[in-house]
């Protein structure tokens, strides 16, 4: 059931989020195709354990730029492509992609689950 939803703001632009399901078998859709300056929100459904989304290369997650887990805890965490943290069943990340190109990401609790991130 993973895929693009559309929500109407107050101003009336419609804001577009695609949402990437993590399973237990790893990310759903595997490739997610954005326009820059879109969201992306990361959901668990994984009732067995904790997922971490983050931009490769694990474990540093530096490739998006401004990227790195070193600024987890810190006032740049906001802007950077980690969740920081393992995210319980149903629990959300969302994330603004403002960079254009191919951004590979991974679990970094389990790193052999990866993705990505088309931007255009």
């Amino acid at each position: 059931s993973s895929g693009v939803s559309a929500t109407t703001t107050t101003s009336g632009a419609v804001m577009t989020k695609t949402v990437v399901e993590i399973t237990s078998t790893g990310f759903s859709p595997l490739t997610a195709r954005i326009k820059a300056g879109e969201k992306v929100s990361f959901v668990n459904k994984d009732s067995s354990r904790t997922h971490w989304p983050a931009s490769v290369v694990h474990p540093s997650h530096t490739v998006y730029p401004g990227s790195g887990i070193t600024k987890c805890g810190t006032a740049d965490a906001g802007g950077i492509f980690d969740a920081c943290k393992g995210l319980a069943l149903n629990e959300e990340w969302t994330f603004t992609f403002s960079e254009k190109g191919s951004w590979n990401y991974h679990d970094h609790l389990n790193p052999s689950l990866t993705g990505a991130v088309v931007v255009e």
